[in-house]
């Protein structure tokens, strides 16, 4: 297959010819000539994306999400590998339960994913699973209890990576019924000192999740971490109209705080942007104390933020170096870029197209969106290594066509 129109390539739009070839891009030329037929792309070609924070609740809270639908949301939204959080019931701790997740899922994704693990006392035997980990600082948003130092030694002797959520519960206070009163609940000083704790913690590379606070940002980039960012937190501040909705964990937090990660992002500080996709459905969210932490977001990252390119409130290279290059560099693996011998994950978009988020539109399981009447431009076609996901707006992908990608260094 050969494609041709203007493609993202090398920090510049450019008109290229793009030969695909075993699900791998072949070459990328200025000019070409041969036999084989060349299909125009009228859209602008941009790597996928890749979320390297996703919640699908495949297994244990399935009727809320699963791989399938999950994948599938993604690939609506240009994303085409995902890395899925261990916090399942039951948790991904051991060998075995990471082999029957890794089953489930299998049959069930459409796109690439990486599996997390927790660190427990089988970290040894899970290191030859996944080189991802994920540790959490708060035991309130976890079933782990304690941070395993040599566990943490092994994993990065070993080349893994750890990602953290960086909340101090013992800066917590009493719990609000309001945004406003839950930003207070898990104040900034919660996710700053946590982040400074990383320091105590055995050397190697250390990622802050879903960075909240301008002196959280601030305390991560000081110490040499590198920095995700959420769509929520960059959209969306304590004073949204959302109730329960915008119940999520860290908090959204003051227009201030929101101000300055925008502003964060712009200048490069920011090295990923991921959704924290973590869906719950509609009746769960609509009495604020009772309603359980998190939102749906997988879908409507990407499309979000090309929307800002648009407007030009972003330039289209910090976007793309977040939420692909990068991302797929983290993941040690041949993605995130149109280039000679890389996956050919492309998604394609037409920036003319404007559209505004509605629910009916999207495909969680959650069946709401906190974006709901924000605009976006979502891709007209998605392709996942040379494979067509999604063509002219609609699925044509197969169930149980993902391939596990291990991480490891």
């Amino acid at each position: 297959m050969i494609l041709y129109g203007t493609a993202y390539i090398d920090g510049e739009l450019k008109k290229r010819y793009i030969g695909i070839e075993d699900g791998k891009i072949d070459f990328v030329k200025k000019h070409y000539k041969g036999d084989v037929e060349v299909k125009q792309i009228d859209e602008i070609i941009l790597p996928a994306g890749i979320d390297l924070h996703v919640h699908f609740r495949d297994p244990g809270s399935t009727d809320k999400e699963d791989f399938y639908t999950g994948s599938k949301a993604a690939a609506f939204g240009g994303v085409t590998t995902v890395a899925d959080m261990p916090n399942n019931h039951p948790p991904i701790l051991t060998p075995d339960t990471f082999d029957k997740k890794l089953q489930m899922v299998e049959e069930r994704s459409c796109i690439d994913f990486a599996l997390y693990s927790l660190i427990g006392d089988d970290v040894g035997s899970m290191i030859e699973k996944t080189g991802l980990f994920k540790v959490y600082l708060s035991s309130s948003t976890s079933t782990e209890k304690k941070i395993h130092e040599d566990g943490i030694r092994k994993v990065y002797k070993n080349g893994g990576k750890i990602a953290f959520h960086c909340e101090d519960e013992d800066y917590f206070n009493k719990p609000g019924t309001d945004l406003p009163g839950y930003n207070n609940y898990r104040p900034v000083e919660s996710e700053v000192q946590a982040i400074s704790s990383l320091n105590e913690l055995p050397e190697g590379p250390k990622r802050v999740c879903h960075i909240s606070t301008k002196k959280g940002l601030q305390e991560a980039l000081s110490d040499g971490f590198s920095v995700e960012v959420t769509p929520h937190h960059l959209f969306l501040n304590e004073e949204a109209f959302l109730g329960g909705f915008g119940k999520v964990n860290p908090p959204l937090r003051t227009q201030n705080d929101q101000i300055a990660l925008w502003e964060s992002y712009e200048r490069g500080d920011i090295d990923f942007l991921a959704s924290d996709h973590a869906p719950h459905l509609e009746d769960e969210k609509t009495d604020f104390i009772d309603a359980p932490p998190g939102i749906p977001g997988v879908e409507t990252m990407y499309p979000l933020l090309l929307h800002s390119v648009s407007m030009g409130n972003i330039s289209l290279s910090t976007v793309i170096e977040t939420i692909a290059e990068k991302p797929g560099r983290y993941l040690n693996t041949k993605k995130g870029k149109i280039e000679e011998g890389y996956d050919a994950d492309l998604t394609m978009v037409d920036f003319r197209k404007i559209e505004t988020i509605d629910r009916e539109n999207l495909h969680s399981k959650a069946g709401w969106s906190p974006f709901e009447g924000f605009n976006a431009v979502f891709p007209v076609h998605v392709m996942s290594r040379g494979e067509f996901l999604i063509k002219d707006n609609e699925f044509i992908g197969d169930k149980g066509r993902g391939k596990f990608i291990s991480a490891k260094a």
